[in-house]
């Protein structure tokens, strides 16, 4: 296994020079630096037990107690061992099994589904579900700030420096880890009751450069929500479509004409055909039809048979991260 990383070290340096980056020598590493340790083939050895922990027989190491998350699907053909910042190893298995059969005829029961990502509230859709920001990141400030304020003080390579890092790892790894359990319980949800979903194709990367709600954009994660929604439809056979997203807040979802609104405005109200809504509701519409747009005639006659708004039901992901609630009161004037 070292030798296999040195060669793959040595060949990514290879490949990172010839395409004109400035590389150094390889050097040698010592205990605490190693964070992955890799197993190909052969060298391992899971045993199952009849209480938990299971053991994992490693070469060289000896019998190590793991607690698996779920069970393990396919034929195992390698294990990576990871240590992350907080000092806790993770043993990740990788398998091989026979891709499974997807059904392509046409649902009777299709249903799509519009996505607007927002600072305010985390989503709100074209159902009229709108779910909470967890704010994880702002929830755990002021203690991050003190443990952080703690760890400048000591003294940099002493046993307290390092006791308080971890401490601080520690910390950035539960928000981490909460940031995670609500997106994987919300793409979950979405993916599991509806058979097309439609998203705005954001660009992350130029709204972080903003000086404007920067950090609630980067605690938000939609990114990494938009990911977990694909991997996730492509084992439910559900559609995951991103759209342009230019116009959805200035369009009327009803007459299609564009009205300018401040950031600050949160509610839509068209000066052409007088329909009022929540500003999130009517983008979350638009959305959805951009989507609809790019289906088949079939699938767009099938689609429109949505539940009434005011009926529909969306489970909660998160006790303390999310709500249900009803479709937003909408009016038209005569």
């Amino acid at each position: 296994m070292v030798l296999k990383q040195l060669y793959d070290n040595l060949r990514s340096l290879s490949e990172r020079q010839k395409n004109g980056y400035k590389v150094g020598k390889l050097r040698y590493k010592g205990e605490g630096w190693y964070k992955t340790i890799e197993y190909n083939q052969s060298g391992f050895k899971l045993k199952k037990t009849d209480n938990r922990p299971d053991q994992l027989k490693l070469s060289k190491i000896g019998e190590v107690p793991i607690r698996l998350h779920r069970e393990i699907e396919g034929e195992v053909k390698g294990v990576i061992l990871k240590r992350d910042s907080a000092g806790d190893w993770y043993a990740i298995f990788q398998t091989e099994q026979e891709e499974a059969e997807t059904d392509t005829t046409d649902s009777e029961n299709f249903e799509a589904v519009g996505i607007d990502l927002g600072i305010q509230k985390f989503i709100v859709d074209s159902d009229g579900n709108r779910i909470e920001h967890p704010k994880n990141v702002e929830k755990a400030r002021e203690h991050l700030k003190k443990e952080q304020r703690n760890l400048s003080r000591k003294e940099k390579g002493s046993n307290n420096y390092e006791k308080k890092r971890k401490r601080v790892a520690k910390l950035h790894k539960r928000v981490k880890n909460r940031r995670m359990d609500f997106l994987h319980k919300l793409s979950n949800a979405y993916v599991e009751k509806h058979d097309k979903i439609v998203l705005e194709d954001l660009n992350i990367s130029s709204m972080l450069q903003g000086e404007m709600n920067s950090k609630n954009t980067l605690d938000s994660s939609w990114r990494t929500f938009i990911q977990l929604l694909l991997y996730k439809a492509e084992s439910a056979d559900t559609e995951v479509i991103l759209v342009d997203p230019k116009d959805t807040s200035k369009e009327c979802s009803q007459c299609g004409v564009k009205t300018d609104k401040k950031l600050w405005q949160r509610e839509h109200s068209c000066p052409s055909c007088e329909y009022t809504t929540d500003r999130d509701y009517n983008a979350a519409q638009n959305i959805l039809g951009k989507g609809l747009a790019e289906v088949t005639p079939a699938e767009t006659a099938t689609s429109t048979e949505h539940r009434d708004q005011n009926n529909s039901v969306f489970c909660d992901v998160s006790a303390s991260a999310s709500s249900k609630q009803e479709a937003p009161s909408t009016s038209k004037h005569s």
